[in-house]
């Protein structure tokens, strides 16, 4: 997986790292608190995970800047 840079977590500033959920979904996580962001889902068009892997990188780092972090 190319490494996408993730903020910390906007609540307790742990460490983030993406993770495969059941039935294809990815979402970050913090390694801290357990804080998620948004699961996003590999759909038929993505010819790897990387997509769903990236996008769900781009909703946790824009949450975080939503909370002001």
């Amino acid at each position: 997986m190319a490494k996408s840079e993730l903020k910390p977590c906007p609540f307790c500033g742990g460490s983030a790292r993406i993770l495969r959920l059941r039935d294809g979904k990815y979402c970050v996580a913090c390694s801290s608190c357990g804080a998620r962001g948004g699961a996003v889902w590999v759909k038929d068009w993505h010819d790897t995970p990387f997509v769903a892997q990236g996008q769900a990188a781009k909703l946790w780092n824009a949450r975080n800047e939503m909370i002001g972090g």
